[in-house]
């Protein structure tokens, strides 16, 4: 009985809970958002002149707003001027495509940008010009396959933006309009532009937050341009740019860098121009540059913190740059470096935290040059270095962490500089001139 009084006062109790809840809830009111009259509440979009009614309603409202995005997307001649007389600020993105227009003075009351600033094939466009009230723009700017556009005029009071992305403009030829940007807080991309010569127009830039991408620009010559930057705090990445004659556009940098990332660029001959650069957080990659003759460049770097990777290099013939590297955390890569008689450079290099990779070297004849190296902690390989005499260099080499393979070296009949190696793993070794067993290598059995 007792047990069933307490049952029916628990149900009670939760009913009366259960009615005050609803009572509560039902007084409760839900906050509701209040919109200005001159904010226009959504996003104008045009798609062909058959639009126009709501750039009507935008002129009657009178508002002075935008609280989405405006995208102007047809090549209808329509007199946006007429209608965006009262516009100030766009608290979305700003969309031009295929506007026939010569000119933004459409946007001459346009203050504020919040979201991306882009222009995408628009046929007439040649610059920014005519957006003569525009002092912000909070997120991207993005110029992609503009046949005209020759330049950012138009964006003189522009100090930030969070990144830059210049795409397939076949006329482009500076960045001159932005010479009072000093900062971008992200990174940026420069892709495609035939005639684009240099980073000219960006004199004002201080501190890049991301990547420097620079990529298929068949006329990029150099870097200059950049007179007060100090740091690139993400990746330098420079890719198929055949007429890049030297890096020292980047002197002033003076930070360190995340990755460091150059292929195909067949006129550089070293990588003067990063001399101020204290250190790298991960890779340095130099791939298919076939005038590069050393790293110079490179003599402030004594760690490398990622991958070491040098391939495709046809007149390289010293690492002369890497003079202060005292450790290499992960791989070194060294392939089809075709004019490499050793490895002079490596004055100071003590040990790799990765594997060691020495492949295909036309002309490597011994490892002269490695003879401050003590510890290998990943996976050594050498192959198919066809000249390749003898394993002298190598002779400091204490300690072999992981496996040892030496395979396809047709003339190499030298072990002996590993004799006193002390290897954890197993040695392959098999298909040279000479291919002895590590059991033989050690006993002094290590030469032919």
């Amino acid at each position: 009985m007792r047990k069933n009084n307490f049952l029916a006062t628990g149900l009670v109790f939760v009913l009366l809970l259960s009615i005050f809840s609803c009572k509560k809830s039902s007084t409760e009111t839900v906050p509701v958002e209040v919109i200005p009259a001159n904010v226009f509440n959504g996003s104008i979009s045009i798609y062909s002149s058959g639009n126009d009614t709501t750039l009507q309603r935008f002129l009657n409202g009178k508002y002075t707003t935008i609280k989405g995005s405006l995208v102007l997307s047809t090549s209808d001649p329509i007199d946006y001027k007429k209608y965006f007389v009262n516009l100030e600020m766009i608290k979305g993105s700003v969309s031009l495509y295929k506007i026939p227009n010569k000119d933004l003075s459409f946007l001459s009351t346009l203050r504020s940008v919040l979201g991306n600033f882009q222009i995408a094939s628009c046929p007439e466009l040649t610059s920014f010009s005519g957006v003569a009230s525009l002092d912000s723009i909070e997120s991207a700017v993005i110029i992609e396959r503009n046949p005209k556009f020759l330049n950012f005029n138009g964006l003189e009071n522009i100090l930030k933006i969070a990144s830059l992305t210049v795409t397939a403009n076949p006329s482009i030829v500076s960045f001159s309009g932005l010479q009072n940007l000093t900062s971008v807080t992200g990174s940026i991309g420069i892709y495609q532009n035939p005639v684009l010569p240099s980073l000219n127009g960006l004199t004002a830039l201080i501190t890049l937050g991301g990547d420097l991408k620079i990529s298929e620009n068949p006329g990029f010559t150099s870097l200059s341009g950049l007179a007060n930057l100090l740091e690139v705090k993400g990746s330098l990445s420079l890719t198929s740019l055949p007429q890049l004659i030297n890096l020292t556009g980047l002197i002033p940098v003076k930070d360190t860098i995340t990755s460091i990332s150059v292929i195909d660029c067949n006129s550089l001959i070293n990588l003067q121009g990063l001399n101020n650069i204290p250190g790298i957080r991960k890779d340095i990659s130099v791939v298919s540059c076939t005038k590069i003759q050393d790293l110079s460049g490179l003599t402030k770097i004594d760690t490398i913190r990622g991958n070491l990777e040098l391939n495709k290099l046809q007149s390289l013939d010293s690492f002369n740059g890497l003079n202060g590297v005292k450790y290499a955390r992960k791989d070194v890569r060294i392939s089809e470096c075709n004019s490499l008689v050793g490895m002079s450079g490596f004055l100071l290099l003590d040990s790799i935290g990765g594997n060691l990779l020495v492949q295909d070297n036309a002309r490597l004849f011994n490892f002269n040059g490695f003879t401050r190296i003590k510890t290998i902690r990943g996976k050594i390989e050498i192959l198919e270095n066809n000249v390749l005499r003898s394993l002298d260099g190598l002779e400091n080499l204490k300690n072999a962490r992981s496996s040892l393979d030496i395979y396809y070296n047709a003339n190499l009949t030298g072990y002996c500089a590993l004799k006193k190696t002390n290897l954890t793993g197993t040695a392959y070794i098999n298909l040279n001139k000479f291919s002895p067993t590590w059991a033989q290598i050690q006993s002094g059995d290590c030469s032919r």
